[in-house]
């Protein structure tokens, strides 16, 4: 198994998906999918962003981010998607994990990956 920073999935027995963001060996650092999505982007209220994101007019901030990982979930289900999808357990058999806790995700691992702010 060779999981893939940023692009693969891990789901666990709740229906909880996260993503690597870290590899050292056999160690892999995990964090919550829908948390590291959301730092994904940078994020102007100006008319563009209006104009790009008019469809979520009036809706929950956070339904842009589950819409992308949505997305996400359903290319990793199939065979010839952008990345895989592993199951929890299947992945603690080839690595230690450690997760870290929403609340420290301010430590962003991407910031600095990229100089647009866009990663896709």
């Amino acid at each position: 198994m060779n999981v893939e920073l940023y692009k693969d999935l891990i789901k666990d027995e709740r229906g909880n998906y996260y993503v690597a963001v870290q590899k050292e060996g056999n160690e892999l650092t995990l964090v919550n999918a829908m948390l590291e999505r959301s730092y994904q982007e940078l994020w102007e209220f100006n008319e563009a962003f209006k104009k790009k994101y008019a469809e979520y007019e009036h809706q929950f901030i956070g339904k842009m981010i589950m819409d992308k990982l949505r997305h996400d979930v359903v290319f990793a289900s199939k065979e010839d998607g952008h990345g895989r999808m592993y199951d929890l357990a299947a992945v603690t058999v080839d690595y230690k994990l450690i997760f870290i806790d929403m609340i420290e995700f301010y430590r962003n691992p991407r910031v600095g990956l990229n100089h647009d702010n866009n990663i896709h």
